[in-house]
């Protein structure tokens, strides 16, 4: 596969086609010629940078949190 070019999958369950679309359609919108369902191909994934801590999410809330007892 050359870097001018994307595969990316159908979203329609019922198609599930590979699609090779050009590198320069990132961000825009794309037909399926299978199924014609519309595909917005993805941008560019940038990589995460190694001096940015990631923070770990917050714990859930506990299921009785904001209940109060009756006395």
């Amino acid at each position: 596969m050359s870097d001018a070019t994307i595969r990316i999958m159908c979203p329609n369950l019922t198609c599930r086609k590979v699609l090779i679309v050009p590198a320069n359609s990132r961000g825009k919108t794309v037909r399926c010629r299978n199924c014609a369902t519309t595909i917005r191909v993805p941008q560019k994934r940038s990589a995460p940078d190694a001096t940015t801590p990631v923070e770990p999410a917050p714990p859930p809330a506990a299921p009785d949190a904001g209940k109060t007892k009756a006395a």
